[in-house]
């Protein structure tokens, strides 16, 4: 399939000689580096507007010089850089996030740094995603007046309402089409399509059809799909024909278990086995039937996936020697008795060994659907330690399971120590497996424990030990802070020379505004720096204000968030909310320091508030299970974060919000105010991809309402780590009591 290239970035690194007078200062073991970007893009369709980020990098791969939105008109000085190996790295949009209309540009290019000269250095940045866009014949529409397509992979998924005509932008993988029908009578299918062969810098139009509005072929019943490439617009065309008639019969293949939990988990003494098996039905016949095995026992053994329809001799007797039941794949119906080859599992060195398998089936009509078993094999103890069920900074819950009902506890020690300590408390016990909430521990520490229990003869029972390395607080072992500039003491402006950025120079923008938004027209900084600061030498001042002349122009929210400020989108702007952590960061509390002045709201915009009412500030994080920052484009609503309990990206939350004046003036430290935020967590078992804390002057600011009156002051932010009960209501922690430990 051919590749087109929708846009190139050129970027070019001029060369100047020590010889000329303007660099003659250039004394020593140093060079300059001059950026010319040349912007050459060119889509069939559209040019899209590019944000450019610049990042220097040194022979150790650290930032030795970061250029946010870089503007080569703005740009006029060289860069000094000491003599050395480099390499300069252009991005523009999100690497791994679905996305309307923004490619993602990436370039990257080696160069060294001769005294007294610059190396001359071409990065091609090109488009590094592929672009989406969904289509329906007339006849189509006609026999379905109402649906959509929701278009997804790894990289996130987008909803392809009834007339959306724009294009969504996606890592270049394998992507899944999910489509909700309804006919003229009303009735409602849904049908699923799975494209594996997609390749970045490629436009692939999805168009349905149906099966009478194409030449009649073998397998037109959604079977097949239709791929054509039209040379001139640089598109691949993916026609996909649906027969009515198949509708109501068609169903996406369906898995169903037997003696596993919930959670596809089947636990069980080594050796031993259980009762257990899966049943698979595929009603449109099986396309492909593959299983992934992950195991330390039997990977070593050479067992890693499989493929049941095109399965080697060496295959079958792999299967056959681990007592898997092998398939019959041209059956629409089939149960595989997984009894035997569980039993033949085994515990990994006195401990418990987690065997993974994934099974992927994919129908005839390109229907897919994906499950994945475990199995847990204990060993066969009396008292066993299992993993720790929920791993925190400073605090953890230890699990073990055994028949026993007296003396149930734990003991644990850091992985250095001589002693154990003992601790006392009654866990909590649901079958075989008990667990204990224990606090007090230290932040990025390796323990050990395990699990004890008293038998009916009154002997103390030990099981296994088990190591754990508790999460880190927000600084890394070499004390730097994975969130900084929590106190707002560093400030810098961005490349355009008027917009204020709480983050220290030549540092990747880790904090952003609107700031860039409101100064289209003149400097109007609505979040800035003050020297009245609670602690240290500044604040941030978050004051509302309207940007424009008489009645053109529109109300500009101050506020500060992590995560950057794309662009300018007509009146308003594109932001991406949201900044990257890389590390277990699971904070229990937010706290700081404010003083706030309330205004009556003069600037409604698209909101339901009332002119008048006093305006109200807010202040929240949420910490976020995403492969990318949410989107935010202040003139779509629609685009705006979901933080209701049905957001499941969302892993937890906390707020505050206040309409009350703090006091009529600030003056000194004195004035400020303290907050503490709960955050209050959702789900127990999945780690934060993103954490994203907003601070806004008018809370409605996304909705251009408020009041120019408006001021808030913000100062020494803090993320607690310890134990907090609050954060925990309505999840299984909350029937923990922490235990009393005696070291």
């Amino acid at each position: 399939m051919k590749q087109f290239v929708y846009g190139i970035l050129s970027i070019l690194v001029a060369c100047f000689y020590s010889c000329d007078d303007e660099h003659a200062g250039a004394k020593g073991n140093k060079g300059y580096l001059f950026l010319d970007i040349e912007n050459n893009v060119a889509l069939q369709t559209k040019a899209y507007e590019i944000n450019l980020n610049v990042l220097i990098l040194d022979e150790a791969e650290d930032t030795v010089k970061f250029i946010p939105g870089y503007d080569s008109t703005a740009m006029k000085e060289d860069i000094l850089l000491d003599a050395g190996a480099y390499q300069v790295v252009i991005t523009s949009g999100q690497a791994d996030s679905a996305v309307w209309e923004t490619p993602y540009f990436y370039g990257k290019e080696e160069f060294q740094i001769v005294a007294n000269e610059v190396s001359v250095v071409k990065v091609v940045c090109k488009i590094a995603n592929t672009k989406v866009t969904v289509d329906y014949t007339n006849q189509f529409k006609e026999y379905f007046p109402d649906y959509s397509t929701t278009v997804s992979n790894s990289s996130g998924s987008l909803r392809y309402e009834k007339g959306e005509t724009r294009g969504g932008f996606f890592a270049a993988e394998k992507l899944t089409a999910l489509l909700n029908l309804v006919n003229k009578d009303g009735q409602k299918f849904e049908l699923k399509r799975v494209f594996p062969d997609i390749k970045e810098r490629c436009h692939y139009n999805l168009k349905f059809s149906l099966g009478e509005d194409v030449p009649d072929k073998e397998g037109v019943a959604g079977g097949n799909f239709d791929i054509t490439v039209d040379e001139t617009a640089d598109t691949v065309f993916v026609r996909i024909p649906i027969e009515v008639e198949d509708l109501d019969n068609l169903k996406v293949p369906e898995f169903s278990l037997e003696g596993f939990d919930e959670n596809y988990t089947l636990s069980m003494k080594a050796g031993v086995g259980a009762p257990n098996g899966l049943t698979l039905k595929v009603k449109a016949g099986i396309e492909t039937f593959t299983m992934s095995v992950r195991s330390k026992q039997l990977n070593e053994q050479g067992l890693y996936d499989f493929d049941f329809v095109k399965l080697t001799a060496d295959d079958r007797a792999k299967l056959e020697t681990m007592e898997f039941p092998l398939p019959d794949v041209s059956a629409t119906e089939l149960t595989l008795d997984l009894s035997a080859m569980s039993g033949k599992l085994l515990s990994d060195e006195d401990a418990i060994q987690k065997h993974q398998f994934t099974f992927c089936v994919m129908d005839k009509k390109h229907q897919e659907q994906t499950i994945t078993l475990t199995y847990e094999a204990k060993p066969n103890r009396d008292v066993i330690t299992a993993d720790v069920e929920s791993l925190w900074a400073t605090f953890a819950v230890l699990k073990g399971s055994t028949e026993y009902e007296n003396g149930l506890g734990f003991q644990y020690k850091e992985l250095s120590a001589e002693d154990w300590n003992e601790v006392s408390f009654d866990s909590i016990k649901k079958g075989e497996a008990f667990s204990s909430l224990i606090v007090g521990l230290k932040p990025c520490t390796a323990y050990l424990y395990r699990a004890v229990g008293v038998s009916p003869a009154g002997v103390t029972v030990y099981g296994n030990e088990v190591q754990f390395t508790t999460g880190f607080v927000n600084s890394d072992t070499s004390g730097k802070p994975f969130i900084p500039n929590l106190g707002f003491d560093d400030w810098t402006t961005y490349s355009d020379g008027k917009s204020a950025m709480a983050n220290l120079e030549g540092e990747p923008v880790f904090w952003d505004s609107g700031n860039r938004g409101a100064n289209t027209i003149g400097t109007k900084n609505p979040t800035s720096k003050t020297t009245i600061a609670h602690g240290g030498q500044y604040a941030a001042k978050l004051a509302s204000v309207f940007v424009g002349f008489g009645s053109l122009g529109q109300f500009a929210a101050a506020s500060l968030f992590t995560g950057n400020f794309v662009d300018v989108s007509g009146m308003g702007g594109i932001l991406n909310f949201g900044q990257k952590v890389s590390v277990n960061l699971r904070p229990t509390k937010l706290t700081g320091y404010y003083h706030y002045t309330t205004g009556p709201i003069d600037y409604k915009g698209n909101s339901n508030l009332s002119v008048g009412q006093p305006d109200t500030c807010s202040i929240y994080i949420a910490l976020l299970d995403k492969s990318a920052p949410y989107q935010i484009n202040t003139n779509k609503p629609e685009t705006f974060i979901d933080f209701s309990e049905n957001n499941k990206e969302i892993i937890a939350y906390g707020k505050f919000e206040t309409g009350t004046t703090t006091s009529n003036s600030i003056k000194s430290k004195d004035d400020y105010v303290q907050f503490n935020i709960d955050i209050k967590y959702r789900d127990l078992t999945r780690i934060p991809q993103y954490i994203l804390i907003v601070s806004s002057a008018s809370k409605y600011g996304d909705y251009f309402a408020g009041s120019e009156s408006s001021v808030l002051y913000i100062d020494d932010y803090e993320l607690g780590f310890d134990y907090n009960e609050n954060s925990f209501i309505g999840t299984f922690l909350e029937e923990l009591t922490p235990a009393n430990t005696n070291k």
